[in-house]
């Protein structure tokens, strides 16, 4: 990185400091006090009374409070107010606004902007179906405080009236309270807290005995258990799904005759036939054609001369190629001439350069026409069985159908979720499993015949000496480097040559002009990893538990 570009970005950096930060430290805010009264009514709901005194440092025009519907059956706001002026509902300045969610109640004072100040706000709303009944009993579980607030509180005073004394004592938890004392009182409990942290609440649980507060479960309940009542189904049908689709499967897996053998007697350290690189790539993939395939064949036309690379002087630090088209002094195969098509022509009109990174651009974009090439050659001669090909792609088109309806099963189970909770995701989740284990059966097949797997496992030996020559465990019998570097990039090793050859430097092959002035004898090598990479290379506390209430708070 030149230091022009080094002092643009540290410019660039103060620039947006300078313009963030005192803005967020103009606008600071806590909440001296956060109380809450609650009252259990007789039907086995709660009126809550919360007030909190915001100290405001910096222009505030907003407060919310998020109160959650977990674990209720509705809530309902019954009045807001701000320094003891009621606000009505609305969404103009001077108003509250109450929206309704599918989780959360969003509760927000909107104001004339207001900068260092003092306030007092007074939310008061009532939780429908907020005990539940467990174990034979009637239990509440309630967080006095928001569970989910940026500012921290000075003192929190929660006093809880009951309209039975209740089985037990009750039972106080807190997260990030620096000081919490309860007084239990027959029909009463007050907790007081101090030091409140960001994130920090208070909870609260009693149990009462069966009927003491409520006459059935909740109905958020009831739908709970019922839900879980149905769970067998749901588990029997996604059984039955998931067995259906793998005994297809197995189906299909019984009409496959394995070619696969024995593998090669021993190390192979030559090509060990005449497949030109671009199609031993592809063999030795078991059939499939990549991009390192295509520059594979790019590297093979230009150490015949057909191609030459030039290497540009660097740009921001980079190094660029420039690839240059020659005449063929000889007919070039089908796949060879669709790749110099592809790297060379630019909507219909054909040029003599291109630039490395447009070259690698264009045959991604139209890979498959290299593909249908590179198969038909591979059929031509025999190294392909057609059964197998048929079979493989009806195996990777029965999966990939089967993951679509598994994202489609996801909607309508997302709108039984009311009604049976999570359970109808086992459907779309056992469709889902037999399309993954589909998918993973189809990649074990292979398209190839049974001479191409012979061929292809005679490759990869080839590929594990190459490997290992980069590696330094092995070494090149009588073909220099630069000419067996065409089969190294087919075989997926451009980035390891590319290492061995700036370890072992030799001469540049002619097909490849470096700059003229460099002092860097390394372009070559970083020709060879840019080029013959892959598509995807380049150039260079403890919780709150089941209990409702919590939500959110802030201001702005």
């Amino acid at each position: 990185m030149t230091p022009i570009i080094r002092a643009l970005i540290a410019s660039l950096i103060a620039v947006v400091t300078l313009s963030i930060v005192p803005e967020a430290a103009a606008r600071t805010y806590a909440a001296e006090r956060f109380d809450s009264r609650i009252r259990i009514l007789p039907n086995g709901s709660i009126e809550v009374v919360e007030t909190v005194v915001f100290r405001f440092e910096g222009e505030f025009k907003y407060v919310y409070r998020e109160l959650s519907r977990r674990r209720t059956d509705d809530i309902e706001v019954v009045s807001a107010e701000m320094d003891g002026r009621p606000f009505p509902f609305g969404r103009e300045s001077g108003q509250v606004d109450v929206r309704r969610g599918s989780t959360v109640v969003r509760v927000e004072w909107r104001f004339a902007p207001r900068a260092d100040a003092r306030h007092t706000f007074v939310l008061t709303y009532i939780v429908r179906g907020v005990v539940q009944r467990a174990g034979g009993r009637d239990v509440l579980e309630w967080v006095a405080l928001p569970t989910e607030h940026d500012y921290r509180i000075g003192e929190s005073h929660v006093s809880l009236e009951l309209p039975v004394a209740p089985l037990s004592q009750p039972i106080v938890d807190s997260k990030r309270v620096a000081e919490l004392t309860a007084e239990p009182g027959g029909q009463r409990l007050q907790v007081d807290a101090r030091g409140i942290g960001k994130d920090g609440w208070v909870k609260t649980r009693f149990e009462f005995g069966e009927g003491a507060i409520i006459a059935a479960a909740p109905a958020w309940q009831q739908r709970q258990l019922a839900a879980g009542a149905l769970a067998p189904r749901w588990l029997t049908a996604a059984g039955i799904v998931l067995f259906a689709g793998l005994l297809f499967l197995f189906a299909l897996r019984q009409s496959y005759d394995s070619p696969w053998g024995s593998g090669p007697t021993g190390p192979v350290d030559t090509p060990p036939d005449t497949l030109r690189p671009g199609m031993a790539g592809a063999v030795a993939a078991n059939g499939a054609t990549t991009l390192q395939h295509a520059m594979a064949t790019i590297f093979a036309l230009a150490d015949r001369g057909v191609v030459t690379i030039t290497e540009e002087p660097r740009r921001w630090g980079q190094r660029h190629f420039t690839l240059h088209r020659g005449r063929a002094t000889h007919p070039l195969a089908p796949e060879e001439e669709t790749a110099l098509n592809l790297a060379f022509r630019n909507q219909g009109a054909d040029e003599d350069a291109v630039a490395l990174t447009k070259a690698r651009t264009r045959l991604v974009r139209r890979l498959g026409d290299f593909k249908r090439a590179v198969a038909q050659e591979l059929g031509g001669l025999g190294l392909v069985d057609d059964e197998r090909m048929r079979l493989r792609r009806r195996s990777l088109g029965f999966s990939i159908a089967l993951l679509m309806l598994a994202g489609l099963l996801v909607v309508p189970a997302a709108f039984l979720v009311p009604r049976y909770a999570g359970w109808p995701f086992l459907i779309a989740g056992a469709v889902g499993l037999v399309s993954v284990i589909g998918l993973i059966f189809s990649g074990s097949l292979t398209p190839l015949s049974k001479e191409g797997v012979r061929r292809s496992e005679r490759w990869r030996a080839y590929q594990q000496h190459l490997k290992d020559v980069a590696r330094g465990r092995a070494h090149l019998t009588s073909d220099s480097p630069s000419r067996l570097l065409p089969f190294a990039v087919a075989l997926g090793l451009a980035s390891a040559w590319s290492k061995y050859l700036k370890n072992h430097p030799t001469r540049n092959p002619p097909w490849f002009r470096a700059l003229a002035l460099s002092v860097d004898d390394g372009g070559f090598c970083a020709f060879v990893a840019a080029g013959g990479a892959g598509a995807n290379g380049g150039a260079g506390g403890a919780a709150a538990g089941g209990a409702a209430g919590g939500g959110g708070s802030g201001a702005g």
